[in-house]
């Protein structure tokens, strides 16, 4: 058991660590949900599921064109459909447990529909939005790629908590690579980067 005066201590000395989790493909799996592509008319002629949008959202769409996300802003799909990773959940719950570390989901998803129905699936997943913060890139409106977004958001997470160390937990690679290039502007933080795989396993590198 800590004593008063370790406890305080710990107080005092604030954020070590700043953990951002990826929602999709990363901690849960949503196989049957999908953005879809409408042209200038509003007709939808494609539908990616979330490793084709990586990949299309990378390039600039079509004049006119734009990409409708309401499969990924319900909560009723997300109750549905989310499957959790269980490897990635469980060590998602072990960081936060911790009180010197700072954890958050980095999505692009925007704000879902229906708030407390999602709080409620994530709390019977046996994650707890109030120890682990849900911050939605997609909530930004600059015209930019979400991995740049995401960047954004954990940029700005330094810069408020200034931790000794910052990790990040994501299946695809670009997302990764931009949070790297985030080392240019924090020489002081070390980074580490943790590429997931399907199963929840992944590979750390430290930058």
């Amino acid at each position: 058991m800590k004593t008063y005066k370790q406890f305080i201590n710990q107080i005092n000395e604030g954020v070590k660590a700043i953990h951002a989790f990826d929602i999709d493909d990363t901690t849960f799996k949503s196989p049957k949900l999908r953005v879809h592509v409408n042209d200038h008319t509003g007709k939808r002629i494609k539908s990616l599921d979330t490793h084709q949008f990586a990949s299309h959202s990378s390039k600039k769409l079509p004049k006119g064109h734009n990409y409708d996300f309401s499969e990924f802003k319900s909560a009723e799909k997300f109750k549905q459909h989310a499957k959790p990773i269980h490897k990635m959940v469980n060590h998602l719950k072990k960081v936060s447990s911790e009180r010197s570390n700072k954890v958050i989901f980095n999505t692009a998803r925007s704000d879902f529909d229906d708030k407390k129905k999602f709080v409620k699936s994530l709390k019977h997943h046996g994650v707890d939005a109030h120890k682990v913060h849900v911050v939605r890139a997609g909530n930004i409106k600059q015209n930019i790629a979400p991995a740049k977004k995401k960047a954004i958001i954990t940029h700005g997470y330094i810069k408020s908590h200034k931790p000794k160390e910052v990790h990040m937990y994501d299946d695809d690679h670009n997302n990764l690579h931009h949070f790297k290039k985030l080392k240019d502007h924090h020489p002081n933080v070390t980074f580490y980067s943790h590429h997931v795989k399907s199963d929840g396993s992944y590979r750390t590198e430290k930058v």
